[in-house]
């Protein structure tokens, strides 16, 4: 039936219907009374029928032949009609147990997507996509090894070489195999320009292993693919070259001086970059470079380990010296309470207590004030001869949270003694949040060392708590005392190693 491109309305289709009844009516009123008749010769015969009866077996001659021709027709062409639809039919049935191979995978149905993909297999002759369905079934079935042999033999065709990377490498990660994960992202990094999985998989597998130089090749190829914001790039970036700068300091100075330069360039405020660069800058004679760098990482993020860099980047400096050095550094950004607690310190060190309670109080009024900030007015209460006072202010030191004790230093006098894994989570806690961590504060380190290892031996072991103990490194910090951040920007009076102690 041949189907028309638009529809006919009922009342067009019956005044067609009224037009063909009406024709042939007409048709049968012609005839009879015109009947005539037909006369056919053919060898020698001679046939005279009435006209009507003519027209009649011309018909049934005509459909006749025409039925002769259709049965040829199907003689000829019916083996192959056969064969096409028993493979229409065989298509939709592996579609069926595709179908069904891929709803029981994402169900976790291991055993029905391994047993429907193997048919899906057999049916279709798609090898690409029944080995890929097949690889999926395995890892659903927990076969980590039969979905590695199938996504290998998927490597060997270029259509989904990618995919068959993207499946090893996270097989590779999932059993913590860093270098086939590299491996297999790599390939797939180079291949496909667009594939932000194996940009992320390829960096978090450089970082698990602290190919710095590595990580930041990669990274600068997902910016100019524009994988990342350009934000949490720059924050990572500066990070990985903070990373890289530290592991090739001994090796390659200059290298390590360019890296540390080029993190503070990205990110001024990141006081590691900073220190560091100060640190390489100062040892390459390089003094007003490294000043600058400590002074820019200032205005942008007042830090107290910038403040320790700034006060001791000149060991000749006498205390006057430092004293308006530090003044200076503090009117950078004025408000700042970095700014306001150095101008503290630096007035309790000149005796002149209206200055350093000025300084002081406000932060004293705060909601929670720091140890450090109760250890500083402890100092300020004894410089006033308030001595039951400053008592007073060092048990509420000793009670109070304490901050990051950044002038914690290693045996070099370097701060930031970071481990590798350090630096492995802090390229995503400050790439991604912005945050500045210190993880041997985080982990109680500088408290556990504060206890003699003959206390840790020799106390009683004590009760578990309601919400339970966390223990680190094998030892219990349940009765370690709490460690108050350093008091200030210069810890030479006695006050300071008390509020320390505290």
């Amino acid at each position: 039936m041949i189907k028309l491109p638009f529809k006919i309305p009922a009342i067009v289709k019956f005044i067609l219907l009224f037009l063909v009844i009406a024709v042939a009516a007409g048709a049968g009123w012609f005839f009879a009374l015109n009947p005539g008749r037909a006369v056919f010769e053919f060898l020698g015969y001679r046939m005279e029928v009435p006209f009507v009866v003519g027209i009649g077996l011309l018909i049934v001659a005509t459909f006749t032949l025409f039925l002769l021709i259709w049965a040829g027709y199907m003689a000829v062409t019916s083996p192959e009609k056969f064969r096409n639809f028993l493979a229409r039919r065989r298509t939709e049935q592996g579609y069926d147990a595709l179908e069904r191979a891929l709803i029981a995978s994402a169900a976790g149905d291991g055993e029905t997507a391994v047993r429907q993909a193997a048919r899906a297999d057999t049916l279709l002759e798609r090898p690409a996509l029944s080995r890929l369905l097949a690889a999926r079934a395995a890892e659903a079935a927990g076969n980590l090894e039969g979905a590695e042999t199938h996504y290998e033999a998927l490597l060997e065709d270029n259509k989904t070489r990618v995919v068959a990377r993207r499946g090893l490498a996270q097989l590779a990660h999932a059993r913590g195999d860093h270098t086939a994960t590299i491996e297999h992202a790599e390939d797939a990094f180079a291949r496909a320009k667009g594939a932000k999985w194996a940009f992320e998989a390829l960096f978090d597998a450089q970082i698990a292993q602290f190919k710095w130089e590595d990580a930041l090749s990669t990274l600068n190829e997902a910016e100019r693919r524009r994988q990342l914001p350009a934000d949490l790039l720059r924050r990572r970036r500066t990070v990985v070259m903070t990373a890289a700068a530290l592991a090739c300091e001994d090796e390659d100075p200059a290298r390590a001086r360019d890296l540390a330069e080029a993190a503070t360039r990205a990110e001024p405020g990141f006081a590691p970059a900073a220190t560091l660069a100060s640190r390489l800058l100062f040892a390459a004679k390089r003094y007003k470079r490294a000043a600058d760098v400590l002074e820019a990482g200032w205005q942008a993020q007042p830090h107290p380990a910038l403040a320790r860099a700034y006060r001791d980047l000149r060991k000749s400096d006498n205390r006057a010296k430092r004293a308006e050095r530090m003044r200076s550094l503090a009117a950078a950004h004025p408000d700042h309470r970095e700014s306001q607690l150095i101008l503290a310190e630096i007035a309790l060190d000149d005796g002149d207590s209206a200055i350093a309670r000025k300084h002081l109080e406000p932060h004293l009024e705060a909601e929670t004030p720091s140890a450090r900030v109760f250890a500083m007015a402890a100092r300020l209460a004894r410089l006033e001869d308030k001595d039951e006072q400053a008592r007073r202010w060092m048990t509420r030191a000793a009670h109070a949270s304490g901050e990051a004790d950044w002038s914690d230093m290693d045996a070099e006098g370097r701060p930031f003694p970071y481990t590798p894994e350090d630096w492995q989570r802090m390229v995503y806690v400050f790439g991604d949040e912005g945050r500045l961590i210190h993880p041997r504060h985080e982990r109680f380190e500088i408290a556990a060392g504060a206890v003699p290892e003959t206390a840790l031996l020799e106390a009683p072991r004590p009760r578990p708590a309601t919400g339970g103990v966390t223990p680190g490194h094998g030892r219990s910090y349940f009765t370690a005392p709490r460690q108050p951040d350093d008091p200030g920007i210069d810890a030479d009076s006695d006050d300071d190693d008390a509020g320390r102690a505290a």
